[in-house]
C-alpha cells in the first residue's frame, strides 16, 4: 500500500483547525494522534490520508477545504466530470472543465495553452494567504495530472512543474507528486506536457467514473499505466536535477541507481519499446520546445541549458527531431 508524507496529513489538519473544526475526533477516526503528527519523516497509510481529507471536506461542506475565500460545494468536481466525460479528446474535457470553473468561482483561475509540441496547465489561486501550507494548491495540480491520466488510461509524462512558493521542506515528496522538473517562486502553479496527449480519446465510462469519484482522493494519489515503468522513472531520475543545465547520466550510472545491470536495464527498455538513448532524446526535444517557445530563451541559451557543447550541434539534433531548425520552428510556430 502506498504511503503519504505526514506534512500532508498536517497541512490537511490545518485546514479544519483554521475553520475552528475540533479535530482531535477526525485523527481518532483513523488511529492517529499529535504526538504522531509532530514525528519528522513519519508516514502515513494511503487510505488514512483519503479518510483525513474526506473528513475535513465534509465537516467544512468545502471541496476547497477552507483554502480559499468562498466554500466550493461538495459534489461540484464531480458534476463538472460528468458533464465533460462524453467529449472526444482530452483537450475537450480540459477546456470544458475550465470553463465550467469559470462559472462556479472566482476563487480558482485556469487556463490551457500550447505552444508548439508543449502544452501547459496553469492553476491560479486568487488569495494564496488562505492556503499558508500551500496544501490545496499542491492537491488541484495532482488532481488535474491524475484525472487526466486516468481519463485516457495512460500516464501523462509531465515536463516540468511550477510552484507559487519557495521550494518547501517536503521537496522529496514533490518529486513523487510531480515527477519532472522543478521551479520555484513562480507567477502560478503550473504543469507542462506533451501536446500529444491531448488529442487522446477518453477511454472512460460513467460507471468507471463513478467508481474513481467514490475511491477519490485515493485515486488522486496514484498514476495509471506506466508508472513503474523504466521509462517513466528514468525521465523522473534525469529530469529532476538541481542544476540548471542537463546533466544525462550514463546508462552504466543509471543501472546502477535502479541496482541492475547495465545489460539488463538495456532488456528491459527494450520490452518496453524504448532505450536509454531515446529517453534523452525525448527528454532533450521536449525541454528544447518548452525553452525556445514557453521560456523564449535564445537558441545558444538553449544548447547550453541542454548540454550541448555548442548551438551548431544542438540545431542539429533540433531538425533531427522536428525536421526544421529551431528558428524555422519559431517562425512556424509565431504564424
Amino acid at each position: 500500500m502506498a504511503t503519504v508524507d505526514m506534512h500532508y496529513v498536517r497541512a490537511a489538519i490545518r485546514c479544519a483547525e483554521r475553520r475552528e473544526v475540533k479535530v482531535t475526533p477526525l485523527l481518532a477516526d483513523v488511529a492517529l494522534t499529535r504526538e504522531m503528527l509532530s514525528r519528522a519523516q513519519a508516514r502515513v497509510h494511503e487510505d488514512q490520508m483519503t479518510r483525513i481529507v474526506q473528513s475535513v471536506l465534509s465537516e467544512l461542506s468545502d471541496e476547497f477545504m477552507g483554502c480559499t475565500e468562498h466554500a466550493c460545494k461538495p459534489g461540484t468536481f464531480a458534476f463538472m466530470a460528468r458533464h465533460s466525460l462524453h467529449y472526444e479528446s482530452l483537450r475537450a474535457v480540459l477546456n470544458q472543465g475550465i470553463q465550467f470553473y469559470k462559472l462556479v468561482t472566482d476563487d480558482i483561475h485556469m487556463q490551457l495553452s500550447e505552444k508548439g509540441n508543449i502544452a501547459t496547465l496553469e492553476l491560479k489561486f486568487s488569495r494564496p494567504e488562505l492556503d499558508p501550507d500551500h496544501f490545496y494548491q499542491e492537491f488541484w495540480g495532482v488532481i488535474w495530472h491524475r484525472f487526466s491520466s486516468w481519463l485516457i488510461g495512460e500516464k501523462i509524462p509531465l515536463i516540468s512543474a511550477c510552484f507559487p512558493f519557495d521550494k518547501p521542506d517536503h521537496i522529496d515528496e514533490l518529486k513523487y507528486l510531480f515527477p519532472c522538473r522543478h521551479k520555484f517562486k513562480q507567477q502560478a502553479l503550473m504543469i507542462s506536457f506533451s501536446t500529444e496527449f491531448l488529442a487522446r480519446h477518453p477511454v472512460r465510462t460513467q460507471r468507471d467514473l463513478s467508481i474513481f469519484l467514490k475511491h477519490s482522493p485515493a485515486d488522486m494519489m496514484t498514476i495509471p499505466g506506466d508508472e513503474k515503468s523504466y521509462r517513466a522513472r528514468i525521465r523522473s531520475l534525469v529530469l529532476y536535477q538541481d542544476s540548471r543545465v542537463l546533466r544525462c547520466p550514463s546508462l552504466e550510472s543509471v543501472a546502477e541507481y535502479f541496482n541492475i545491470s547495465s545489460q539488463t536495464l538495456r532488456r528491459r527498455l527494450k520490452r518496453e519499446g524504448t532505450s536509454y538513448h531515446r529517453i534523452k532524446e525525448e527528454i532533450r526535444h521536449d525541454m528544447a520546445v518548452e525553452k525556445l517557445l514557453s521560456q523564449k530563451l535564445t537558441v545558444s541559451e538553449t544548447a547550453y541549458l541542454l548540454g550541448f557543447n555548442e548551438p551548431r550541434s544542438f540545431s542539429r539534433a533540433f531538425k533531427h527531431w522536428t525536421g526544421k531548425t529551431p528558428t524555422e520552428y519559431i517562425q512556424l510556430k509565431a504564424l
